[in-house]
């Protein structure tokens, strides 16, 4: 899987346009896909995935998917993207 840096830019761009400075990028072996991580394992809002869909090529999208549930922590969420 491949994703344009400008792409990466403009969704960086976007998010800290929406306040979120803390995203990383990460990589799961799961269909060799890269992940998208917002603060501390939050769960991003529907208009923040869509935002980042409608900047990602067609052929790809974002699927939040829930890790772990922490007692301490509550819902901890990743965000991959995936073929469509």
């Amino acid at each position: 899987m491949r994703i344009d840096l400008k792409t990466i830019t403009q969704i960086h761009d976007n998010l800290i346009a929406e306040g979120i400075d803390n995203a990383e990028i990460g990589y799961t072996e799961f269909q060799s896909s890269f992940t998208l991580r917002f603060g501390y394992w939050k769960k991003a809002t529907v208009s923040v995935i869509e935002m980042i869909n409608g900047l990602l090529p067609n052929h790809l999208y974002l699927e939040p998917q829930i890790i772990d549930e922490d007692p301490e922590c509550g819902e901890l969420w990743t965000h991959i993207i995936l073929k469509k």
